[in-house]
Protein backbone atom coordinates (compact mmCIF):
# COMPACT_ATOMS: atom_id res chain seq x y z
CA UNK A 1 0.00 0.00 0.00
CA UNK A 2 1.56 3.29 -1.12
CA UNK A 3 1.21 6.66 0.54
CA UNK A 4 -1.41 7.69 -2.02
CA UNK A 5 -3.50 4.65 -1.09
CA UNK A 6 -3.72 5.50 2.61
CA UNK A 7 -6.99 5.14 4.49
CA UNK A 8 -6.97 8.88 5.20
CA UNK A 9 -6.60 9.92 1.56
CA UNK A 10 -9.14 7.33 0.41
CA UNK A 11 -11.63 8.54 3.01
CA UNK A 12 -11.16 12.22 2.17
CA UNK A 13 -11.47 11.48 -1.55
CA UNK A 14 -14.70 9.52 -1.09
CA UNK A 15 -16.04 12.17 1.28
CA UNK A 16 -15.39 14.93 -1.26
CA UNK A 17 -17.05 12.87 -4.00
CA UNK A 18 -20.12 12.28 -1.84
CA UNK A 19 -20.39 15.90 -0.75
CA UNK A 20 -20.04 17.09 -4.35
CA UNK A 21 -22.86 14.76 -5.41
CA UNK A 22 -24.99 16.00 -2.50
CA UNK A 23 -24.48 19.62 -3.62
CA UNK A 24 -25.60 18.70 -7.14
CA UNK A 25 -28.72 16.93 -5.86
CA UNK A 26 -29.65 19.79 -3.52
CA UNK A 27 -29.25 22.25 -6.40
CA UNK A 28 -31.55 20.08 -8.52
CA UNK A 29 -34.07 19.93 -5.68
CA UNK A 30 -34.06 23.71 -5.27
CA UNK A 31 -34.38 24.22 -9.02
CA UNK A 32 -37.49 22.02 -9.02
CA UNK A 33 -39.22 23.53 -5.98
CA UNK A 34 -42.05 24.86 -8.19
CA UNK A 35 -42.39 21.63 -10.19
CA UNK A 36 -45.68 19.89 -9.32
CA UNK A 37 -45.31 16.33 -7.99
CA UNK A 38 -41.49 16.58 -7.89
CA UNK A 39 -39.99 14.35 -5.23
CA UNK A 40 -36.79 15.59 -3.65
CA UNK A 41 -33.73 13.36 -3.85
CA UNK A 42 -31.35 12.64 -0.99
CA UNK A 43 -27.70 11.53 -1.10
CA UNK A 44 -26.28 9.14 1.50
CA UNK A 45 -22.89 7.56 1.92
CA UNK A 46 -21.71 8.41 5.44
CA UNK A 47 -23.10 5.34 7.22
CA UNK A 48 -21.50 2.94 4.75
CA UNK A 49 -18.24 4.90 4.91
CA UNK A 50 -18.25 4.76 8.72
CA UNK A 51 -18.97 1.03 8.65
CA UNK A 52 -15.90 0.46 6.47
CA UNK A 53 -13.71 2.49 8.81
CA UNK A 54 -15.08 0.90 12.01
CA UNK A 55 -14.45 -2.70 10.88
CA UNK A 56 -11.70 -3.81 13.26
CA UNK A 57 -11.08 -7.06 11.37
CA UNK A 58 -9.70 -5.30 8.29
CA UNK A 59 -6.15 -4.31 7.53
CA UNK A 60 -5.35 -0.75 6.44
CA UNK A 61 -5.17 -1.89 2.81
CA UNK A 62 -8.57 -3.59 3.08
CA UNK A 63 -10.08 -0.51 4.73
CA UNK A 64 -8.68 1.73 2.03
CA UNK A 65 -10.15 -0.49 -0.69
CA UNK A 66 -13.44 -0.77 1.21
CA UNK A 67 -13.67 3.02 1.40
CA UNK A 68 -13.01 3.30 -2.34
CA UNK A 69 -15.81 0.78 -2.99
CA UNK A 70 -18.43 2.71 -0.98
CA UNK A 71 -21.39 3.59 -3.18
CA UNK A 72 -22.79 7.10 -3.11
CA UNK A 73 -26.53 6.40 -3.09
CA UNK A 74 -29.20 8.79 -4.32
CA UNK A 75 -32.72 8.00 -3.17
CA UNK A 76 -36.08 9.66 -3.66
CA UNK A 77 -37.84 11.16 -0.65
CA UNK A 78 -41.57 10.45 -1.01
CA UNK A 79 -42.60 13.25 1.41
CA UNK A 80 -44.71 16.12 0.09
CA UNK A 81 -44.79 19.62 1.56
CA UNK A 82 -47.06 21.54 -0.78
CA UNK A 83 -50.56 21.20 -2.21
CA UNK A 84 -49.15 20.70 -5.72
CA UNK A 85 -47.33 17.57 -4.49
CA UNK A 86 -43.85 19.08 -4.42
CA UNK A 87 -41.53 17.30 -2.03
CA UNK A 88 -38.98 20.09 -1.67
CA UNK A 89 -38.69 21.92 1.66
CA UNK A 90 -36.72 25.04 0.73
CA UNK A 91 -35.56 25.79 4.27
CA UNK A 92 -34.37 22.24 4.83
CA UNK A 93 -32.57 22.18 1.48
CA UNK A 94 -30.83 25.50 2.19
CA UNK A 95 -29.67 24.32 5.61
CA UNK A 96 -28.43 21.06 4.10
CA UNK A 97 -26.60 22.99 1.34
CA UNK A 98 -24.83 25.18 3.91
CA UNK A 99 -23.87 22.15 6.00
CA UNK A 100 -22.61 20.33 2.92
CA UNK A 101 -20.54 23.32 1.78
CA UNK A 102 -18.93 23.63 5.23
CA UNK A 103 -18.15 19.91 5.29
CA UNK A 104 -16.70 20.14 1.78
CA UNK A 105 -14.43 23.06 2.73
CA UNK A 106 -13.32 21.24 5.88
CA UNK A 107 -12.52 18.02 3.99
CA UNK A 108 -10.65 19.98 1.33
CA UNK A 109 -8.61 21.68 4.06
CA UNK A 110 -7.83 18.30 5.64
CA UNK A 111 -6.63 16.99 2.27
CA UNK A 112 -4.47 20.09 1.75
CA UNK A 113 -2.97 19.72 5.23
CA UNK A 114 -2.19 16.05 4.58
CA UNK A 115 -0.27 16.94 1.41
CA UNK A 116 1.50 19.81 3.20
CA UNK A 117 2.74 17.37 5.86
CA UNK A 118 3.91 15.01 3.13
CA UNK A 119 5.72 17.85 1.34
CA UNK A 120 7.44 18.85 4.57
CA UNK A 121 8.51 15.25 5.18
CA UNK A 122 9.97 15.01 1.67
CA UNK A 123 11.66 18.42 1.56
CA UNK A 124 12.62 18.70 5.20
CA UNK A 125 11.63 21.37 7.70
CA UNK A 126 14.24 23.99 6.79
CA UNK A 127 14.13 23.76 3.00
Amino acid sequence: MGWLDSVTLSTLNKDLDGLWKRQEVISDNLANVETPNYNARVVSFEKELKAQLDDLNKTKAEKSQGVKDVKIATTVDESTYRLDGSGVDVEEENVEMARTQLNYMYSLRMLSDDFSRLKTAINGQGK
